[in-house]
Order: C-alpha cells, then structure tokens, then sequence
C-alpha cells in the first residue's frame, strides 16, 4: 500500500482528505511543518498532500527544502490550498510543486491527482477502471461499454453520475450507504439530502441497462454494483 503524508492543519479537510484516501493509501497526517519534517526523515512516503498556510511556515518553503534534499527530489507533492491566485500557482510550481488543487475541492478529483502522480512515478499511463464489460476512464471521466468482440461504445454520464458509478466500482460488490455517497461525491457541507442520490442512481442504472452490471439497492443500507440478474 502507498503510503501519503497529508500536511494541513484544517480538520475538516483532515476528514474529508482521510475519508478519500484511506481506502487505497496508507495516510499519515501531520499539522505542522516540523512535525511533517521529523516524519519525511524518518519514513519513506511515496507522496506528500500539503497546504501552503501553515502554523509554522509556508508550504511552499517546505515543498522547496524537500525538492532540493538528495533521495528526494522525485518525492511528488502536491499543492492543497485555499490560494487561487495565478501568482500563488506559479509560486508552488516554482518551488518543485508537482500538482495544484484549490480549496474547495472535489474529493474525486484529488483521488485522479493522486493516482496521476504515483502512475508518473511508476511508470505507467494507464488511468482505466475495468469492471465486467464496463470501462471508466478516471482521468477522463468518461465510460465505453465493452462488446464481446471488443469494440467500445461511450455511455454518456454527467460527472455525478461518473463520480457515482466510479466510487461504486472501485470495490465492485460493497456497498455504499447513501451518507457515504453524499460526503464523497457531493463533498461535506453541501445542501443535498438522500433522495438526490435516489435520483441520479435511478438516472446512472438506465444508461447502463445494457451491460452485464447494474446498480443494485439495499433497503435501509445503500447501493452496490453487482451482476444483472
């Protein structure tokens, strides 16, 4: 499992970073710079999450002093922060930043930045997610239904729809309650209630009548994607 550093001292985006990432990586969080530094010395992170307004400091110092570390100049880091300003993005990619992504943000998004960034690292440009005959483009977010004979044919999703199916397909058989899916598609604090969901799961199961999968409902637990009987 990869393992990520999340610096940042806002503990609601501490949750929500948590809630996206802990699935797939192995998360260690810290609020200060010092304490983010003890911690990059002693362990080997394969990438680092960082805000740039820090207690103790700038992000961007520090993303610099990593940068410039020997045995650690490919470590990615990527920029978390509520600066949106061109002049603040320049300034992060100027002191080595790998990525940059303004505060408030969508937690699918994240995830795609994340999984970019270790696919540079390792190599590899593949960015899809085969369920069946269903093929999600992550990076993309967009989905082909797969023939017998290999073709491909693009479903049209709206990127709730997209965020929904990928979030269902990522562990094809688990279920995901309602509050689950609002927290991570809609993002914490949104003015959504539960029938949403209803709604654009009820829309995603018709665009994806004619595969093999389908979105199933559990009363009272949620939805999962599992065989079309």
């Amino acid at each position: 499992m990869k393992k990520i550093l999340v610096i940042d001292d806002d503990q609601d985006i501490l949750a929500l970073v948590k809630h996206t990432l802990s699935r797939e990586f192995e998360v260690t969080f810290a609020e200060y710079i010092a304490d983010a530094e003890a911690l990059i010395s002693r362990n080997e992170f394969d990438l680092i999450v960082l805000d740039e307004i820090l207690p103790d400091g700038l992000g961007s110092e520090l993303c610099q002093r990593i940068k410039n570390t020997t045995g650690k100049e490919a470590l990615p880091v990527i920029m978390l922060t509520q600066r949106k300003e061109l002049k603040d993005k320049l300034n992060a990619f100027d002191a080595g930043a790998d990525d940059y992504i303004s505060k408030p943000f969508e937690p699918l998004e994240l995830l795609a930045r994340v999984h970019a960034r270790l696919r540079v690292i390792n190599g590899s440009t593949s960015s899809t997610l085969e369920r069946e005959d269903l093929k999600l483009e992550v990076t993309a977010q967009s989905l082909h239904l797969v023939s017998e004979s290999g073709t491909e044919e693009e479903v049209a999703l709206t990127p709730i729809e997209f965020k929904i199916l990928y979030h269902l397909a990522k562990e094809e058989g688990v279920v995901r309650s309602r509050s689950e899916l609002l927290e991570t598609v809609w993002g914490k604090n949104q003015n959504v209630i539960d029938r949403t969901v209803d709604q654009h799961v009820s829309k995603l199961r018709k665009k994806i009548e004619n595969s093999r999968l389908t979105v199933k409902s559990l009363h009272k637990k949620g939805y999962l994607l599992a065989l079309n009987d």
